[in-house]
């Protein structure tokens, strides 16, 4: 069988706690203005944050604390970028999108150097004119005019693929749904556009709730913990914030009626907190609990983009410049590190506080293929600490292939809670079939087998005695590939060896078969 060993640390992270209810606020970190989505903010190190301003691009090594400019400053004199896409694989390789001249340039230098990636552009003034595809991060999507491309290769060519007829203004946003052919469009004055097949043809989504005549769509924001969720902001005739549940098909206010809205962003990797903020009431709402509850939050200047990072981390760009969502008292339990690792067959979670503050404990939560978050132990806290602490969990519960998320859920001593960052592992499909020996063994009165499927399979696992007489049948049943287990119990059994046979048929006509033995001691 073959896993993938792998390890992501998480730095400086704190955790919500305390008795009494913190004050946010909004501070500036870097001056500046760009219109559109100029902050990014990189994965593959989630201390590092970009900011675009007229013709510069900073950046932060501290989750937005301070900045610096990275290399020369974008060709052309832009008035404003409108955003930027890093593609997170090549650290310093990231394309930008500017305005006034309307143009796309690409570095792989972190600015460094400069080279054109798309020329004589017409974005839209208030545009955030690329979008990459979460499932193939080399694919970006832009719209010039009404010419909607896509370039395969991050940047390096572009193709047309449609030109879409009817749109009012210019695109604002474009959203991609992961792993499907949807993406919407949200338009200068006519609504929601949504495709089908990638980008090839477009439709008007047409809605009671939101009007495909008239209104502004500025920003769309995809939820990428619920497949199909989507949210949308409204500026103009009527305003508000919207929702879909069917990739955009069909929408819902969710309240802000009458309000100008104009940004709207949700965690990538939890869906209960997101914020919105309108154009130029100086107010943002944060919600951590999918949108059920808002938060006010004020904020200084227009409001051009919101990005919420992860539970304590969350920046927005204004026309003053690049700013961060800060907390008085500050985060009394830290949290240095959280690691999380696979070591035969099992996932080991690491991690250290600084110091603690009425801590009571840590729910550990996980997530398998960014489904739902479900929670598979509790490590108790150490209280009250002023020196760094050190704690451990042990998952061995890993049955199915894929990409495994975890986090820890903090709660202090009167309930107060607060989500750690996200960690993840990836669990490889096992290549061959395999039969584990039983584990304990001997034992009494129950014992785990355990076994391997590389592709769906009918499975058999019989016990037999040793007069080769069949005393029991555990499983029967088709199965898909991964790592299978089932608990034996031996009530009914006397004291004595036994044998387990393992039969699998693979979709594929491959055969496998395995006996072991297992000493039962009463």
């Amino acid at each position: 069988m073959r896993l993938i060993n792998s390890t992501i640390v998480v730095i400086c992270l704190w955790f919500t706690i305390g008795v009494s209810q913190p004050t946010y606020m909004w501070q500036l970190k870097q001056g500046g203005e760009s219109l559109g989505g100029p902050i990014i903010a990189a994965t593959y190190n989630t201390d590092v944050v970009y900011y675009g301003s007229n013709d510069t691009i900073y950046k932060s090594i501290d989750r937005g604390e301070t900045f610096a400019q990275t290399g020369v400053v974008v060709p052309d004199s832009p008035r404003d970028i409108n955003n930027i896409i890093l593609d997170n694989a090549n650290p310093g390789t990231f394309l930008v999108a500017i305005r006034s001249p309307d143009k796309i340039y690409k570095t792989i230098d972190d600015g460094q150097t400069w080279s054109i990636s798309l020329d004589n552009a017409d974005f839209a003034h208030f545009g955030i004119p690329m979008e990459q595809d979460p499932s193939h991060p080399d694919t970006i999507y832009t719209i010039s005019d009404s010419l909607f491309m896509r370039s395969p290769d991050f940047g390096d060519s572009w193709v047309i693929l449609d030109s879409v007829v009817g749109i009012s203004g210019g695109v604002c946003d474009i959203a991609v749904f992961p792993d499907t052919s949807i993406i919407l469009m949200g338009d200068d004055g006519t609504g929601i556009w949504r495709s089908t097949d990638s980008g090839a043809s477009w439709t008007q989504v047409v809605s009671s709730t939101v009007s495909p005549t008239s209104g502004e769509i500025p920003t769309i924001a995809v939820d990428y913990m619920n497949p199909g969720v989507v949210w949308a902001a409204k500026w103009g005739d009527g305003g508000g914030v919207f929702k879909s549940t069917n990739y955009g098909e069909d929408w819902t206010p969710e309240g802000f009626d009458g309000i100008s809205m104009w940004t709207v962003h949700v965690q990538a990797d939890d869906s209960n907190v997101l914020m919105v903020g309108c154009f130029s009431c100086e107010s943002v709402w944060r919600s951590l609990d999918g949108g059920e509850n808002w938060t006010n939050i004020d904020i200084i200047g227009r409001s051009y983009q919101l990005l919420v990072f992860d539970s304590t981390t969350q920046y927005a760009a204004q026309e003053d410049g690049f700013f961060k969502l800060t907390r008085d008292p500050p985060f009394p339990v830290e949290l240095t590190s959280f690691s999380a690792t696979v070591e035969n067959e099992q996932v080991l979670l690491y991690w250290e506080t600084a110091n603690e503050l009425n801590n009571y404990g840590f729910y550990i939560e996980r997530s398998i293929q960014s489904e739902i978050w479900e929670t598979i132990g509790f490590v108790e806290g150490n209280g009250n600490s002023n020196s760094p602490k050190y704690y451990s969990y042990k998952d061995d519960n890993i049955v199915f292939a894929g990409t495994y998320s975890y986090r820890l859920k903090q709660i202090d001593n009167d309930g107060t809670i607060e989500y750690s960052f996200v960690t993840m592992v990836d669990i490889a499909t096992p290549m061959d079939y395999e039969l584990k020996q039983n584990y304990p063994n001997p034992f009494n009165p129950s014992t785990i087998i355990k076994f391997y499927i590389p592709i769906s399979s009918n499975v058999k696992l019989k016990l037999f005695n040793m007069l080769g007489q069949e005393v029991a049948e555990l499983i029967d049943a088709e199965m898909a590939p991964g790592i299978h287990k089932v608990e034996f119990n031996t009530v009914n059994l006397s004291s004595g060896t036994y044998f387990y046979f393992l039969e699998a048929n693979g979709d594929n006509g491959n055969q496998f078969s395995d006996m072991k033995k297992m000493v039962l001691l009463k």
